[in-house]
């Protein structure tokens, strides 16, 4: 017989198999449902202080706030036949007693009020034993609670009743007050009854069980397999758990061989503190390893980089959420560098953030390319306004020259029509000229703005003079809204005239012989939007999605009449959009003309 106990207990995992099962069952047999009833009761006990203190909160605040408002501002009253009379509201006990029934409906729980000195229409009310026991308590212990497991018509039920107090002088007032009150001498802080709520355990307790026999069951088919389990698989699982967790353990050191190469890594604690740098982040911040461990990335912080990028970072990591975004560094040695980084909170199984990780890529070259481009931009648009400049004075003297013998009298008709092209010629390329000025000095922020409460009739009627003869030669029908006496606006009167002036002299341009411009003005608020539409040609889908940029022209413009400079729609852009932050777009069909807006 010793023998066997030894085999069994000493040289085998049976005997602490069958101990361990032996002291399970009698746990979850006994042990558990016992703690279980008496966190059953435990809850049950502090739902009901729940339930009581919201219904108790909800009253006083009733009393406080509603009823004070209805009695100065309404000619209803408070009592309790407030369901059967419409010129009532409920006295705030009988609140407590109608949501106690709204709360505990289609459930299980009962709520209930009772005192030593009802109201008349309470007086049939007859107390159980726990009631009279409850209302005797809690006036000697008027700061304690009384609770006690009963059985109510064969149930268990857990019944939980806790000092109803006057709070409020209101309740005062009102008790002392009524006609009906059974006493007239209430003071604030006396114990008036008590509120009860009443919690069946029988389901709880029997859930608690049940589910002890399926754990019970459950625990003796797995002791059962583990046996099995341990002495058929265990030995190889053990050999192969040992090679995957070796081949795992390498391929995530090959992971992270990897990302250092190709990245800037490091880790942080939660208070910010790096723990971790690789190589690429010792070698571009100047800093050692040990220079860098313990400190926060605020030493790389350059004095440039905003405040507010770094607090949108850490409101999005605070919230367990990942963060993107370019910064501007400085080195141990005073240089400049501009990362893009992706910081993550790395969350344990609780769901609490334990660290950060932070990749980060080096954006220096992009930056110094970028500001090469941008200096190179610069230089082109400062080249292309010195030689505008220089260009202006010779084109005058050409087209004042041109002018005075465009005035000779003794030019025959050969030596009349040259000079006339040279002066046609010489005015072309002015007007490229003054656009190329134009728009060089809006690319610099040079151009001047200098807006003005200004008539808009004295716009149109300074445009119209210029293009007069121009609508007469090619017979264009031309409509225009009517102006508003004094109707006003604030602009830069030469600039909007100006846009309004490129505009128009391209619907001219493109509209045909005999053809029609419309121009129109509406307002949506303090909106003005003003419309020059034409029935030319139009402009294709295609061609609007480049026809505000500079230098760029539509098909008809190379195709049908003269070609212009591709400036002229580039600068109203500018001039509207830019100076006077308002909006301007079009809308145009092949064959059927286009219409360009102007909204300020």
């Amino acid at each position: 017989m010793s023998d066997f106990f030894n085999k069994i207990f000493k040289e085998s995992m049976v005997g602490a198999v069958l101990v361990t099962t032996t002291m399970m069952l009698i746990g979850l047999l006994y042990i558990v449902p016992y703690f279980a009833q008496q966190q059953v009761k435990k809850e049950a006990f502090l739902e009901s202080q729940r339930l009581i203190s919201y219904l108790r909160s909800f009253r006083a605040y009733y009393a406080k706030d509603i009823l004070s408002k209805v009695a100065l501002n309404t000619d209803l009253y408070a009592n309790f036949d407030h369901k059967t009379d419409s010129k009532t509201v409920p006295l705030p006990a009988t609140l407590v007693h109608d949501l106690g029934d709204l709360f505990t409906k289609e459930t299980d729980l009962t709520v209930s009020m009772y005192s030593n000195y009802p109201f008349p229409n309470r007086e049939d009310r007859i107390l159980d034993d726990f009631q009279k026991n409850a209302l005797a308590f809690v006036l000697k212990n008027p700061k304690q609670i009384y609770s006690e497991e009963n059985i109510i018509d064969g149930r268990t039920v857990f019944r939980t009743a806790i000092p109803d107090y006057l709070s409020e002088p209101s309740c005062v007032s009102c008790h002392n007050a009524r006609v009906d009150t059974p006493k007239d001498d209430w003071k604030l802080g006396d114990v008036r009854g008590v509120i009860e709520v009443s919690i069946p355990l029988e389901y709880s307790f029997g859930s608690v069980q049940k589910l002890t026999y399926i754990i019970v069951l459950f625990i003796l088919f797995n002791f059962s397999f583990l046996a099995l389990y341990y002495f058929f698989f265990m030995k190889s699982k053990h050999k192969k758990l040992a090679g995957k967790v070796l081949n795992k353990d390498k391929l995530l050191s090959e992971y992270k061989k990897a990302v250092d190469l190709g990245a800037i890594v490091s880790r942080t604690n939660i208070t910010g503190k790096i723990t971790y740098a690789n190589d690429a982040f010792i070698k571009i911040s100047g800093y050692s390893h040990e220079e860098l461990l313990g400190k926060s990335h605020s030493i790389l912080r350059h004095p440039d980089e905003s405040k507010e990028t770094f607090e949108h970072m850490w409101k999005n990591l605070s919230s367990k959420k990942a963060w993107q975004g370019n910064i501007k560094n400085i080195s141990k040695d005073g240089n400049t560098y501009f990362i893009h980084a992706s910081i993550v909170p790395i969350l344990d199984e609780y769901d609490n953030i334990v660290e950060y990780l932070a990749i980060r890529y080096d954006l220096t070259n992009l930056y110094e390319a970028l500001e090469k481009a941008n200096e190179a931009e610069k230089i082109k648009g400062r080249f292309l306004a010195n030689m505008s400049h220089e260009l202006r004075t010779p084109l005058n003297a050409i087209i004042g020259f041109s002018q005075i013998l465009q005035r000779k009298k003794t030019l025959n008709e050969k030596d009349a029509l040259a000079v006339e092209k040279i002066a046609i010629s010489g005015k072309n390329l002015l007007t490229l000229v003054n656009s190329i000025l134009d728009f060089s000095k809006i690319e610099e922020g040079e151009m001047e703005f200098n807006p003005s409460t200004i008539e808009i009739k004295s716009i149109f009627d300074e445009i119209l003079v210029m293009f007069e003869n121009q609508l007469q030669e090619k017979n264009i029908n031309f409509s225009m809204f009517e102006y508003e006496e004094n109707q006003t606006l604030v602009a830069d009167k030469q600039l909007l005239k100006q846009s309004f002036i490129n505009i128009l002299s391209n619907a001219i341009k493109f509209t045909p012989d005999g053809g029609e411009i419309k121009i129109s003005h509406t307002k949506e608020g303090l909106k003005h939007i003003f419309g020059i539409c034409d029935n030319g040609e139009g402009i294709s889908q295609e061609d609007i999605k480049t026809l505000f940029k500079p230098f760029k022209q539509g098909e008809n413009a190379h195709t049908n009449v003269a070609k212009g400079t591709g400036l002229g729609l580039a600068i109203t852009r500018s001039i509207i959009k830019d100076l006077h932050k308002g909006d301007i777009w079009v809308e145009s069909e092949l064959a059927k003309g286009s219409c360009f807006y102007i909204s300020l």
